[in-house]
């Protein structure tokens, strides 16, 4: 299999999408949409009913994570690209069978495949987790025409080391 490099500088849109995903794909993202939305139906429901305290408490528990919290991931997502240089500037990939290449300016970090916990595709990007908060993002617009290389090698690699367990690993060749 082949190496492939390719760069990537992501946008405020890239990592808002990214947030918005990781953010909103969880367990505590479900309940806060339905507590808002819960909200919202109750308010709308027995409107006639609700004190003006209680109507302002439930819009603005409906509009929490309806309106609100995807405004704060956005202004998050807009201050991280313009003021953090890290994320800013160009990440420079090389994806091979060893693992994942990641480099930018004389900052070099190398991941083998088997420490990647997670992927999610979507139809814009690829995520790669290697914990729960700490992933890659391979946007597919970034990735060009070798995007499709890009998810089969990935693919190709994750279901290589779906099972593997370097202690075991360690273990096995150490007693051999």
């Amino acid at each position: 299999m082949k190496e492939i490099h390719f760069d990537v500088e992501l946008t405020t849109s890239e990592l808002y999408a990214f947030s918005m995903r990781h953010t909103y794909c969880s367990i505590s993202g479900v309940v806060g949409l339905l507590i808002s939305l819960g909200s919202l139906v109750i308010c709308a429901v027995r409107f006639p009913h609700l004190d003006m305290v209680t109507r302002i408490a439930l819009v603005i528990i409906g509009l929490l994570f309806t309106v609100i919290q995807p405004l704060m991931l956005y202004s998050k997502a807009k201050a991280q690209s313009r003021k953090n240089k890290n994320i800013n500037s160009k990440l420079h990939y090389n994806l091979s069978q060893d693992g994942i290449e990641v480099s930018q300016q004389e900052q070099q970090a190398q991941v083998k495949w088997y420490e990647v916990q997670k992927r999610v595709q979507t139809k814009g990007a690829e995520y790669l987790y290697m914990s729960p908060v700490r992933a890659f993002i391979f946007p597919k617009t970034q990735c060009g025409e070798q995007y499709e290389a890009v998810q089969a090698m990935i693919t190709a690699m994750m279901d290589k080391y779906r099972d593997y367990d370097p202690e075991t690993q360690e273990e096995t060749e150490n007693g051999q």
